[in-house]
């Protein structure tokens, strides 16, 4: 009989990595490598399968990946796992690749490509020579910075602590690229990764292992914010006294690591020369920029020029662009690509960190007013506006709307877009912590101003909304405390740019622009307020809600993967499904329907009065689907026509959450003109199918028929080890509700439904039938007790009558007595338990119509 996998590991795989010399702590088991990507499911998320190495090999514990090794039982090929672990190997930048089923082994050389097959793994000793042949650099002992032998800090481990986290797989990539560099000898290196992947960890990584292996002896970590300086000092903890920070004139020379905002370094010192300039030039070994992107050359290059001996890391979370071109210059140009352009050592985008899971996906919400298009001044001073004009200005002829805040006030416009926001924050969650982004501070306080005014006396918050602006004194201090997850106040915060960059606050669910963004830079370091998961709060994704149309400078550095199929314009697929009212469920007939394939249009139809529609001769393609309705919010999809789901598409549109749609004051007429969800594909969205077959399946895993449910749905010890199991892999009544649409029957129903297309009860209908089984049952309990029971039931399930504390609620505890009262009337305490049992039997043991 052939052994499973997890057999073939233990009896045959494991013992021949240990008489290859593989010592227990260089072999690291199901390595982490991605937890899975997190998918929209209406307002709640679900987890993609987490993903494990079977094997990562290293030189020594967490030290250098030497080989990633896929498994499979005995009954496949050896080689049969070689495409797995290519693609492992690939991501961790192991060198060497196997994949074995316990009796043969297949290997890889991932640097030349030469395949091998083996009866026993290559010792640690072995692969070590071999990564390390023809490459003097990647030795066991190089020449330090400043002379003298030291470890190669490649193959130094990184920090260890216990409770300590690990790197991810894409922060050891990160961490040896830049290494690298300094081995080869180059003199500079550029790191960009997105926000929330940890760069700050990354460079403390970076720094330890450098300084334990003694190939350097001192470090310069600048900053451009005090905040930004004072987090990274606290990441770097692990190095304790080592550490320093420049601040007031005074320089830290007694320490190893020294860590400054620019413009203290830049300041004039008391005694003549700037702050950095009191330092021998040749002082420091390594300077790490961080954020390197928003200071620009012109106010940190003195520094660098200052300190040019030694190796300087830029560390960025913005992909090159326009504005950030001076950055990749300097920092990426000993790294050029094939057409000689300067890139990164290393690149990890917000799209590639969805998809893996580390990262929050998003949704978007955008919105636009009638003033938008622009205001015409005359125009509106006809219609009887009034324009305030300051002495010694010439007012424009035409304002568009990247002009407004900055060069023409329009409160009344202000003061829409907040009653909207107010509206959007009462249906998702008025207690979510939003961060608005303002053009002016003036812009900010009106914006503050009107949230606390809506929303404050709502939520009983004096603190709902609060204003953080740099020049404001406690400004830190607020910040400090919206940061905090456990926080309740403030909700809403408002700034010009303090929030832009560097900020960490993971609790961050909605990211607002009341701002005109222009720069991709800019955009994609605001994006990154929200893209961190917060397991605290259990924050999974956030939603970007666009007053200005900046979500136009989305990009495929901030896209999670999705299918692109390309194609003719026409074809033989068909689209179809139907519309209907987000919260009553009720079909919205008439809605228009429009199809487009890159912008051109495909198709353009009307639903039919029940709700459906059918496009047909369609291609095969990722099509962008757009459905309006008059009072409904405009829906935009992406849509694969070659999936089943494109056949069976519902669309739920909502009606926009505001309160009074238009305001008038000084005369300007102002008013939500349109608003649009988007849906930037099948990468964010987990379709319902999907969703049903992977629960059909966890359900399966435990009980194989409806019988066995309904047993183990009886017993409560059985029903929570259930539930536990199944929670575990997001299969839960709520999710399956919200899937199914079915808020009215017990949580059995759901799984029943999902795992064995049983037919669904309401819990009304349970309740009913249940009761006079049960008063027969039960003839002399008071009249009532049994009813107020199964009200519980139909109020709130099975878990709301699984225990006596039951009995401690109203009406049990104002009518008999409470707890005791009820014991007493079943004949003892010893029969409440059994009482409970007969009411879950009668509720479940018959299927009912209903």
């Amino acid at each position: 009989m052939n052994r499973d996998e997890r057999q073939t590991r233990a009896t045959l795989i494991d013992p021949l990595l240990r008489s290859s010399g593989w010592a227990e702590d260089q072999v690291e088991r199901e390595y982490a490598y991605r937890p899975g990507k997190l998918r929209l499911l209406g307002e709640q998320t679900v987890r993609d399968e987490p993903q494990f190495v079977d094997y990562v090999l290293r030189d020594e514990p967490r030290g250098a990946i030497l080989a990633a090794v896929e498994a499979k039982d005995e009954s496949h090929a050896p080689g049969a796992g070689m495409q797995q672990a290519l693609a492992y190997a690939t991501d961790v930048l192991a060198p060497f690749a196997f994949a074995t089923n316990g009796h043969e082994i297949v290997e890889q050389d991932m640097r030349t490509g030469a395949v091998r097959r083996l009866t026993e793994f290559p010792s640690p000793d072995e692969l070590l020579k071999r990564w390390q042949s023809d490459v003097t650099w990647r030795g066991q002992t190089v020449t330090g910075r400043r002379g003298g032998e030291a470890s190669n800090p490649l193959l130094q481990p990184a920090y260890s602590l216990p409770g300590a986290p690990s790197m991810r797989y894409y922060q050891e990539r990160a961490v040896s690229a830049a290494i690298e560099q300094m081995l080869i000898g180059h003199r500079r290196a550029l790191l960009s990764l997105a926000t929330g992947t940890g760069k700050t960890f990354i460079a403390f990584n970076i720094v330890y292992k450098l300084l334990t292996s003694r190939y350097l002896k001192r470090v310069l970590f600048i900053a451009d914010r005090v905040n930004l300086r004072d987090q990274a000092y606290n990441e770097f903890g692990g190095l304790g006294d080592r550490r320093g920070v420049v601040m007031g004139g005074h320089v830290p020379l007694e320490r190893d690591v020294h860590f400054a905002i620019y413009q203290s370094l830049y300041a004039q010192s008391p005694a003549g020369p700037r702050v950095f300039e009191r330092y021998p030039r040749d002082y420091f070994d390594l300077v790490i920029v961080d954020e390197c992107h928003r200071s620009g050359y012109g106010d940190w290059g003195a520094i660098l020029e200052h300190f040019d001996t030694a190796f300087h890391l830029g560390m960025t979370a913005t992909p090159k662009e326009d504005d950030s071109i001076n950055t990749y210059s300097f920092f990426a140009s000993e790294n050029a690509d094939d057409r000689g352009q300067p890139r990164p050592v290393y690149e990890y985008s917000l799209g590639r960190g969805i998809d893996d899971g580390f990262l929050a996906t998003y949704k978007v919400l955008k919105v636009s007013t009638s003033v938008d298009e622009g205001l015409v001044i005359n125009d509106e001073i006809e219609r009887g506006a009034e324009l305030l004009v300051p002495e010694g200005t010439t007012p424009r002829d035409v304002y568009e709307m990247r002009a407004f805040e900055r060069d023409i006030i329009v409160p009344d416009r202000t003061r829409v877009l907040c009653d909207h926001l107010a509206g959007v924050l009462r249906t998702y969650g008025p207690l979510d912590k939003t961060m608005v982004f303002c053009v002016t501070m003036e812009h900010a306080e009106l914006v503050r101003s009107e949230m606390q005014r809506l929303l404050g006396s709502e939520t009983g918050k004096n603190l709902y909304a609060a204003r953080i602006v740099s020049e404001e004194r406690d400004a830190q201090a607020t910040l400090e405390q919206f940061q905090l997850a456990s926080s309740t106040e403030p909700v809403v915060v408002t700034t010009v740019d303090l929030l832009s960059t560097g900020v960490n606050a993971p609790s961050v669910r909605n990211i607002v622009f009341m701002k005109p963004i222009g720069s991709v830079t800019t955009f994609k370091q605001i994006i990154g307020r929200g893209s961190r998961i917060d397991a605290l709060t259990g924050k999974t994704f956030f939603r970007v809600i666009d007053y200005t149309n900046a979500t136009r400078l989305f990009d495929e550095w901030d896209l999670p993967s999705q299918p692109t199929v390309t194609g003719p314009l026409t074809g033989n697929v068909t689209i179809a499904g139907y519309v209907q009212d987000e919260e009553s469920g009720e079909p919205v007939g008439g809605a228009s329907l429009s199809v487009r394939l890159q912008g051109r249009l495909l198709a353009e139809t009307r639903c039919a009065t029940d709700g459906s529609f059918d496009v047909s001769d369609l291609p095969s393609a990722v099509l962008d689907v757009f459905i309006s309705a008059s009072g409904y919010t405009r829906r935009h999809s992406r849509v694969d026509s070659t999936s089943d789901d494109a056949r069976n598409l519902v669309v739920a549109l909502r009606r926009p959450s505001q309160g009074e749609r238009r305001v008038r004051i000084s005369g300007l007429e102002v008013s939500i003109k349109d608003e649009i969800e988007v849906d930037f594909g099948n990468g964010h969205v987990l379709p319902s199918s999907d969703y049903l077959a992977r629960a059909k399946a966890v359900i399966r895993e435990r009980v194989e028929s409806l019988d066995e449910l309904r047993g183990a749905w009886r017993e409560r010890a059985q029903r929570d080890s259930l539930s536990e199991y199944l929670a575990i892999r997001q299969v839960t009544p709520e999710l399956l509700g919200l899937v199914i649409g079915r808020t009215d029957v017990d949580a059995f129903d759901l799984l029943a439904a999902a795992a064995f297309d049983a037919p669904m009860t309401s819990r009304e209908a349970r309740a009913a039938a249940a009761q006079g089984e049960l008063e027969k049952k039960y003839p002399k309990l008071p009249d009532g007790l049994i009813a107020a029971v199964l009200d519980k039931f139909r109020l709130g399930g099975t878990a709301e009558i699984s225990s006596s504390e039951l009995f401690s609620l109203l009406p049990f505890s104002a009518t008999w007595g409470g707890v005791l009262g009820v014991a007493s009337q079943l004949g003892g305490p010893e029969h409440v338990a059994a009482f409970l049992q007969d009411v879950q039997i009668c509720l479940f043991d018959t299927e009912i119509d209903g």
